[in-house]
């Protein structure tokens, strides 16, 4: 609670050069009341907009200071822990703090203002009417009818220009007003309800005086009585009678209404089916003891709990939980993937019940509002939740578990490129937490540190009931080419789909690339079909006969004849999940069917449909991309069918080795998870790469060591720091000199560091991606160590390269510790 004077306030505002902060004094009204972390509205320049208290001083550095207007909220919207954490990403993933404040912020809360227009109420003289032009008067007599409009709506009335010059001159003459009002998407929801005003003695004696002259409002207090607070509709319905004889008894003071806060559950329709504790297997028991030591040690560590699928690290976290909760501290668990949410959700809310939020993006706004303010006010100790949800605004969180932490999914693409697992690491190291990061294939940055020692590293090497992992036969497709089989299933995995058919068991096929057709091009003349505004095929998706850019959503119909020669000659290659579902219809016609990927789930609850479906046994075969690849737990399920192993593989990235032993090796222990052994067929034209063998035999060890060998001769991570920054903008020779002028000033910099430490420069050139939504884009990569001094140098070179003229309005992406450089 400040007695100083003046607040430091970071604005709302994105703009590199605001990034900093500005002095406000403190009005007589918010003396004493004012804290750190909370929100405020402030004028900024011709605008009023939101800050955020960062602290306070007995001085300023300028003179003539304005007024803070007023507080959003009581209590402090940002923890001091939190306020720090968005110092430290500031600095990591060189963004601004604002920027690294919104992320903290709950979904739709942000405040945006909007101007308007209102009359004052001063009379208009014949003099002033004389005066008033033909615009001034158009807007004055629309005002008069229409009281309080927005003030862009006002300017359309007239035109933009004329619009704006009338109510200036509006303004000044006194007859108008403008004003600025702050408003966010998502509030608290209230309802008014009805309540008893007089109670015990004198409600018996007003009911008996109303029951001769009034029944009905007699029935009304009655009705009250016996149910307790309810809506005015609600208590008139049950008294048999209309709203205004509820809203007369108010008026008579015989019932009050009051405000009552209606909470939005997602999950209030659902009934959650209480679990208790399981039995460990000794694998298990050891992993918790050590997490049990950390938690009571108070200290922050970090555990890589290393278990293959099927092992129990789910019920390991829920018992290390427990214990947490114990102890009087709240936890949070991220999932990688809105598909593992429900199933996860389950396993929470049935050990936790309603101490669990959840936060995820598939929520609405105001489901989301809700599920934060029961976590900032402390009326729920768990949070399940996606990469956000790392932000949950607990008062020190014990323990953060990261599941499945490999999941590229935890890097944030937008501004700030933030990495969930390392913000939970440094919010642990602040608050003295424990952070589990669970995978059955760690990323290679996290199993490296477990072997530094800088993580402490936690076996789960066997499943939980003893079944053995499922065997793994690969098919080689090129020579199923040469035996003359062209399908896209070959003839082992028809066999073993028969087969499991056949038993009655459940069948999951696996393809990461949906659409019907990869792309479409013409025989004749070889265009071929592309998105005018990205650098990327088009994918044909057969039922709406459309073509579709998976990145701009630009889409148009799917052509009869070649638009560039009229040649009929229009053929789709390439496999998608919907070619794949169409496939499978035609081998198996008995069979029920379902397909689970971006196009099938936009819908909301669409996840837990289908997954529940598949539960019950009302889906024999389920087709689907990544979503489907890791975390579920279908016990039904003995054999999974990768439909070409080498989607990932292909792609140019430091990285595609990795994902796709990792792909594999998930989506292969989706297989024999019951009493059933499991079967796994995978279908590859590389069936000697290195992450093909080793996910074969379930080998995490084996490939570690022949990946970490070719990260280290090539120098990537994690033997070095990497900044990818793309230069972007709407005229392709203004980017390339863009990137050149970055590069070179890159280089003038790499050249005076005196560390005896290379910064190797990847670029300039065209990102793998060069057109995205009408922008080109061009590229520079910085590799090198120390981290800290990496970015320092991209920083200091992307501002002065900002300085330069030609610059212009090209814009500047930069990740740190990209997840990949395609």
């Amino acid at each position: 609670m400040s007695i100083k004077p003046y607040a430091e306030v970071i604005v709302d505002v994105t703009a590199k050069k605001l990034d900093r902060i500005f002095h406000y004094t403190i009005p007589p009204t918010l003396q004493g009341r004012l804290k750190e972390g909370m929100r405020v509205i402030v004028p900024f320049g011709r605008r009023t907009v939101e800050g955020y208290v960062l602290g306070f001083s007995e001085h300023a550095e300028v003179s003539g200071l304005k007024d803070i207007i007023d507080m959003v909220e009581e209590t402090p919207l940002l923890s001091p822990d939190l306020m720090t954490l968005a110092g430290w990403m500031s600095e990591r993933y060189m963004c601004s703090k604002v920027d690294a404040i919104r992320c903290m912020m709950p979904a739709g809360a942000r405040m945006t203002g909007r101007k308007y227009v209102v009359p004052t109420g001063v009379s208009l003289t014949d003099d002033m009417g004389k005066s008033l032009l033909g615009p001034e008067l158009v807007i004055y007599e629309y005002l008069l009818n229409k009281g309080r409009i927005p003030y862009k709506e006002l300017c359309e009335l007239v035109g933009e220009r004329k619009g704006r010059k009338a109510i200036q001159g509006l303004s000044g003459s006194g007859l108008v007003e403008v004003v600025e009002e702050m408003k966010a998407k998502a509030r608290s929801q209230f309802l008014q309800i009805v309540d008893m005003g007089v109670d015990g003695a004198e409600l018996a004696e007003v009911i008996d005086q109303l029951s001769g002259r009034a029944p009905k409002q007699a029935a009304v207090l009655r009705s009250c009585q016996d149910k307790g607070a309810l809506t005015v509709t609600e208590l008139a319905r049950f008294s048999g009678t209309t709203s205004a004889t509820v809203r007369e008894l108010v008026k008579k003071g015989y019932l009050v209404l009051t405000q009552k806060e209606i909470l939005r559950d997602p999950f209030k329709a659902k009934i959650f089916s209480s679990t208790k504790p399981h039995e460990l297997t000794p694998q298990q028991m050891k992993a918790l003891k050590e997490l049990v030591k950390g938690i009571d040690r108070g200290r922050h560590q970090t555990y890589l709990l290393h278990g293959v699928t099927g092992s129990g690290k789910t019920e390991v976290y829920l018992q290390a939980i427990a214990y947490c909760l114990g102890k009087g501290r709240p936890a949070i668990v991220l999932v990688p993937e809105i598909s593992l949410t429900p199933q996860m959700v389950e396993r929470f809310k049935g050990r936790f019940g309603r101490m669990v939020a959840v936060l995820h993006s598939r929520l609405s706004t105001g489901e989301r509002f809700d599920e934060w303010k029961l976590i900032r006010e402390g009326r729920v100790k768990v949070v399940v939740g996606a990469r956000s949800a790392v932000f949950a605004p607990f008062k020190d969180p014990g323990l953060i578990i990261i599941d499945e932490e490999h999941e590229t999914s935890y890097k944030q693409e937008d501004n700030p490129k933030y990495h969930a697992r390392e913000i939970a690491v440094a919010r642990a190291q602040l608050g003295g937490g424990v952070v589990v990061l669970g995978s059955a294939t760690p990323s290679l940055e996290s199993y490296s540190r477990a072997a530094a020692g800088k993580y402490k590293l936690l076996n789960l090497s066997q499943r939980v009931l003893g079944q053995p992992m499922p065997t793994v036969e690969i098919v080689d497709l090129r020579e199923e080419m040469r035996e003359g089989n062209r399908s896209i299933f070959s003839r082992k995995l028809l066999e073993k789909i028969n087969g499991a058919m056949e038993r009655h068991e459940q069948v999951i096929l696996f393809l990461n690339r949906r659409g019907y057709s990869t792309f479409v091009v013409c025989r004749e003349c070889g265009l071929v079909m592309k998105c005018p505004r990205c650098s990327i095929s088009l994918t044909l998706h057969a039922g709406e006969n459309l073509l579709r850019c998976h990145y701009c959503d630009h889409h148009q119909r799917a052509p009869e004849t070649c638009p560039h020669c009229g040649s009929s000659s229009i053929r789709h290659f390439g496999v998608g999940t919907q070619k794949v579902e169409e496939e499978v219809g035609k081998w198996f016609a008995g069979a029920k069917v379902a397909r689970m990927d971006m196009d099938t789930t936009t819908r909301k609850g669409a996840h837990e449909q289908i997954l529940g479906k598949f539960k019950e046994g009302q889906i024999d075969i389920l087709i689907g991309t990544q979503m489907i690849a890791k975390g579920l737990d279908f016990p039904g399920v003995t054999l999974v069918g990768v439909i070409t192993a080498d989607t990932a593989l292909n792609l140019p990235d430091f990285r595609s080795a990795e994902r796709t032993f990792q792909l594999l090796t998930q989506v292969a222990g989706r297989a024999g998870r019951g009493t059933a052994p499991g079967e796994v067929v995978i279908q590859t034209y590389n069936p000697e790469h290195y992450s093909i063998v080793n996910a074969q035999t379930h080998n995490y060890m084996g490939f570690y060591r022949e990946e970490i060998k070719t990260r280290e001769a090539l120098e990537y991570p994690p033997y070095c720091s990497l900044v990818r920054i793309v230069i972007y903008g709407t005229e392709e020779n203004s980017v390339i000199r863009g990137a050149e002028i970055l590069a070179a000033v890159l280089r003038q910099a790499v050249s005076q560091v005196n560390t005896g430490t290379s910064y190797p420069m990847l670029g300039p050139a065209p990102a793998p991606l060069s057109r995205l939504r009408n922008r080109y884009r061009w590229q520079v990569c910085l590799k090198g160590k120390p981290g800290k001094l990496l970015r320092q140098l991209a920083g200091d070179a992307v501002a002065k390269a900002r300085e330069d003229p030609y610059f212009g309005d090209l814009g500047i992406s930069v990740d740190v510790d990209p997840m990949g450089i395609s």
